[in-house]
């Protein structure tokens, strides 16, 4: 950051008293930019054991293979934003009101926060978009593993394959790191 969006002064990098991170400050007005992660949603929609993915029509990672996703926007609630994505990206829907959570992770690198819904499909109707150059539904043995956009979170999908496959789904929580994964379970309750 170099210019303040308030008055369009210089920014200098410092340590603001009482905050323990250096902060992008105003020369100018003093306004302090913080810089936070954003918050990634993604849903998981089902149709029996196969789950619906789209092959990237956009950077990053444009033709690989991913699941749903995009940030949530202002005054939007979080099952809202998955819901609002997968129609987005796909024109499959599923009802709002049975998304259940089944992770909230933190994507370090990319400075995101990522939180994942299941739902089932409503019908197993759905399209391509711009977002997306082909939708498909996979089972975990039908999955293109070579293909997958994002390696750091393949840990996470073979646990909502397994959960699925054994139709006992958890609640996860961690760290996902290309290679260096913590994913824990915070909850296993039956539904």
């Amino acid at each position: 950051m170099n210019y303040c969006s308030e008055c369009g002064q210089l920014v200098e990098k410092r340590l603001i008293p009482g905050d323990s991170i250096a902060r992008f400050q105003c020369t100018g007005c003093g306004m302090v930019h913080y810089q936070n992660p954003k918050v990634l949603v993604s849903c998981y929609a089902t149709w029996g054991d196969k789950v619906l993915w789209i092959r990237r029509g956009t950077e990053p990672f444009k033709g690989k293979w991913a699941a749903p996703s995009g940030f949530v926007e202002q005054h939007e609630t979080l099952a809202g934003a998955a819901a609002r994505e997968l129609y987005e990206e796909t024109r499959a829907q599923v009802d709002t009101s049975q998304l259940q959570l089944h992770l909230i992770g933190n994507l370090m690198h990319m400075n995101q926060v990522y939180i994942v819904f299941r739902a089932p499909l409503l019908k197993p109707e759905f399209g391509v978009t711009d977002e997306a150059m082909e939708v498909a539904l996979f089972s975990r043995e039908d999955f293109p593993w070579e293909e997958f956009a994002f390696p750091e979170l393949a840990e996470n999908v073979e646990l909502f394959y397994r959960d699925m496959a054994r139709n006992h789904f958890g609640v996860y929580q961690g760290v996902l790191e290309n290679g260096n994964n913590t994913i824990t379970r915070v909850s296993s309750r039956p539904y």
